[in-house]
């Protein structure tokens, strides 16, 4: 695939906490329109590299670029590049004294500068594809439920309009009973080409969603490939264990 396609490249992403290794040489790339999915045990590094990504954390090493630009390059204006790159996180993170439509209107409003008439239609836009009805609009976080809090997220970064979305673990934090109206937006944006790179533990979902899995252990990305042939042929020792103890708990 030709370099002009490449969203998102990292390259020997190093991180390290207390002479704890996190991310021991990461390297990966998001396509346009692909939807790639990293799973793996808790405490591997999954959240620690999206937050490296938009360098929420600041890698102790290696690159990152996003459509070209280098975002570890120290003259870069980070703070504009971040505009790009559309963040879920686990808890939602609105803001609680906003409103529904204000949530999503900040970000154009407040860094994109964009005038509040056009910022509106464009965070109705987003409300809309994340299936968020307009008698919700006008409440605030606290009225609503889990799900419409981080379907609210989701549009919330939609509205800037990114290059790619990182989506970190979106369902954890959920009633299970609240999870799959979030998982069906998601997939409904990756199958209309949003470029996503998403940490879950949901294995049926990243079955559905997924160009491609991304396996991560000890910081590594230890095996990739097409979800199919991940799950049932995987080839790294460690991978097998991973997904026949899934499968045995699932019985």
């Amino acid at each position: 695939m030709s370099n002009g396609n490449v969203i998102l490249k990292v390259e020997n992403l190093k991180k390290s906490y207390n002479n704890k290794v996190v991310l021991d040489g990461v390297t990966l790339q998001v396509e346009k329109g692909i939807t790639k999915v990293i799973l793996g045990p808790s405490g591997v590094g999954k959240s620690t590299l999206l937050k490296c990504i938009n360098l929420l954390t600041t890698p102790d090493s290696g690159k990152i670029w996003l459509e070209g630009i280098e975002l570890t390059d120290p003259d870069v204006d980070i703070n504009k590049m971040r505009q790009r790159i559309g963040f879920v996180f686990q808890e939602f993170n609105l803001f609680n004294h906003l409103t529904v439509l204000k949530n999503v209107m900040i970000g154009p409003v407040k860094v994109k500068k964009i005038p509040e008439e056009e910022a509106y239609k464009i965070a109705a836009k987003a409300l809309e594809r994340v299936h968020i009805s307009k008698e919700l609009w006008n409440k605030y976080p606290a009225q609503i439920s889990g799900g419409e809090k981080q379907r609210v997220a989701i549009a919330r970064a939609l509205a800037m309009q990114p290059s790619i979305i990182l989506y970190d673990e979106p369902t954890s934090a959920l009633d299970p009973s609240l999870v799959g109206e979030v998982l069906q937006v998601i997939k409904e944006l990756s199958d209309a080409g949003m470029t996503s790179l998403i940490v879950t533990h949901e294995l049926h979902f990243a079955l559905e969603v997924a160009n491609e899995l991304l396996f991560m252990y000890g910081g590594k990305i230890v095996e990739q490939g097409p979800p199919e042939e991940l799950i049932s042929n995987p080839k790294h020792e460690i991978v097998k264990k991973y997904f026949a103890s899934i499968y045995t708990r699932g019985r």
